[in-house]
């Protein structure tokens, strides 16, 4: 409500300012200067809508910073463009205007289109300015086909560890549509599940997911597309795909991946398996008895108070894992 306000207070002015200058101009009718200061201000409103409402903050600094080499690059153009023509014809002063207005034109305009289509491929610096996209801090994520087909990412997301973009590039979800449309059941079964965990990301709160149209599309398979798309905007191709994994690796971009986070959160012991144990302590329940892991971890053994002080066998015979952290239970061996 306070954006619309404070655009109604600057269209005021800028119809006092044409106003203003009608009076300034000696226009015979004050109404043609208001008119062209509430048009200018449409212009601007205009503009303003373009490229705020798509958070294109990029796209407006490639705009300026082309139109701003363009008037520069105008001052030695005109130099050469007098030096070719004739000098009667350089020194009238209309062909002069005339000759300094078109190429200001036309390189604003070819810098403009040069710097605006470049922007995500290349890097242009200027103080405190980068028109490349670049994350400040963690990386964000491109996510490959397989891992929404998996739908793990949907619980890594749900409990917070991404902060990060997370981007789908569009020939991703164009292969994600193509398999949903398919003849054979399964690869039916799987383009849905991605689609459906597509949209559960992307109503989740505290997930940022954008659905990314590349203007410069590499040509190729998808796993090429992705690994390039990757590279350009610095961030991490996040997969269950080994191949994709070894490949992006080969070519130098980083990879996080479902299968390696589920072996690396995999607890360190398995029922089964017998370890020995220092008994600490007494349990809560009768025969029980409490001992801990190198890592902290909590193992209830049963039976075992007799064993408090001393170093025991214990067999693992379940591991429980709740938001507080893993308990162990075991047994004598």
């Amino acid at each position: 409500m306070s954006l619309w306000v404070l655009r109604l207070f600057f269209l005021l002015v800028s119809a006092g300012a044409g106003w203003q200058v009608s009076r300034l101009t000696d226009f015979e009718d004050p109404f043609w200067g208001i008119l062209f200061g509430v048009a200018a201000f449409i212009i601007v409103f205009a503009l303003e809508a373009t490229f705020t409402a798509r958070e294109s903050v990029a796209a407006l600094l490639a705009v300026v910073f082309g139109i701003a080499v363009g008037i520069v690059l105008t001052i030695p153009a005109y130099s050469i463009t007098t030096l070719i023509l004739d000098p009667d014809a350089a020194q009238n002063p209309e062909m002069s205007a005339a000759i300094r207005l078109i190429l200001t034109v036309m390189l604003c305009y070819l810098c403009t289109v040069i710097v605006f289509r470049t922007r995500d491929r290349f890097r242009f610096v200027i103080p405190y300015v980068e028109f490349k996209r670049q994350q400040k801090g963690p990386r964000a994520l491109v996510l490959d086909t397989s891992v929404l087909i998996d739908g793990r990412i949907a619980g890594v997301c749900r409990s917070g560890f991404i902060e990060t973009p997370v981007f789908v590039p569009h020939f991703v979800l164009g292969e994600l549509h193509k398999l949903a449309d398919s003849e054979d059941r399964l690869k039916r079964m799987r383009g849905r599940r991605g689609l459906d965990l597509l949209n559960q990301l992307q109503r989740m709160r505290g997930v940022d997911v954008r659905i990314y149209e590349s203007e410069h599309e590499t040509p190729g398979p998808v796993d090429t597309k992705l690994v390039a798309l990757a590279r350009e905007l610095e961030a991490l191709v996040c997969t269950t795909d080994f191949n994709l994994n070894k490949v992006a690796v080969a070519q130098g971009v980083d990879v996080l991946n479902l299968n390696e986070l589920a072996s690396a959160l995999r607890p360190s012991v398995i029922p089964g398996e017998i370890i020995t144990l220092r008994i600490n302590r007494r349990g809560e329940e009768e025969g029980q008895a409490v001992g801990y892991l190198d890592d902290g971890t909590m193992v209830v053994v049963e039976h075992a108070e007799a064993k408090i002080g001393k170093d025991a066998h214990v067999e693992i015979t379940r591991v429980l894992q709740r938001t507080s952290g893993r308990i162990i239970f075991g047994k004598l061996a």
